[in-house]
């Protein structure tokens, strides 16, 4: 009887230690085929994208195609050329858009933030009529739309040296009420931020 009871024992060691490499072996197996898998991917995408040659002779090709169907395109071309000389010829103007106070706080933390600046924008001397009549119709829309921008902003932005992030916020936002993308650069004066 010692010795049945000796044998069910061994048979159930025995029977637990293949069991635990054929799971080991089985993951094995699937990692490999995975891998296999992916190399396979990895192969064939490697031969279907285009050389950098290849795609650089395409885009020639489809930028001469382009430019044989419209014949308008050398036209605008030349117009955004002559657009882009007016630009750097100095034929901008400075316009006010107003002085503002802004106090935000956060609520998760309890800190207030108070902005101080003055706020001017560039126009092109031939949209600067158009631009004060469209600014006096849309005057407080633009000025909700400035404290909008810089209510929205961290301070992180605020501590930016060109203020870059806000200046392309509030000029967005202000050709927006405007209706038209009139304004080309955000200056700032006298800028000032006090977090407590």
């Amino acid at each position: 009887m010692a010795d049945e009871n000796e044998e069910p024992g061994e048979d159930a060691t025995d029977t637990s230690a293949p069991a635990k490499k054929i799971g080991l072996m089985t993951l094995v197996k699937a990692i490999a085929f995975v891998s296999i898998i992916v190399l396979i991917e990895l192969a064939a995408a490697s031969m279907l994208i285009p050389s950098s040659d290849k795609t650089i002779e395409v885009a020639n090709q489809l930028a001469a195609a382009e430019a044989s169907k419209d014949p308008n395109a050398t036209e605008e071309t030349s117009s955004d050329e002559t657009e882009s000389k007016t630009l750097t010829t100095g034929d901008m103007r400075e316009v006010t858009l107003g002085d503002f106070h802004v106090v935000t706080t956060d609520p998760n933390t309890g800190s207030s933030l108070n902005v101080d600046f003055e706020l001017f924008a560039t126009v092109l001397a031939d949209e600067e009529s158009e631009f004060f009549s469209l600014f006096e119709s849309n005057s407080n829309r633009i000025r909700e739309q400035i404290l909008i921008a810089v209510r929205g902003t961290e301070v992180t932005d605020l501590t930016d040296p060109t203020l870059g992030l806000i200046k392309r916020k509030i000029l967005e936002k202000t050709n927006r009420a405007l209706g038209k993308p009139l304004l080309h650069e955000a200056i700032f004066s006298k800028f000032s931020f006090v977090e407590r």
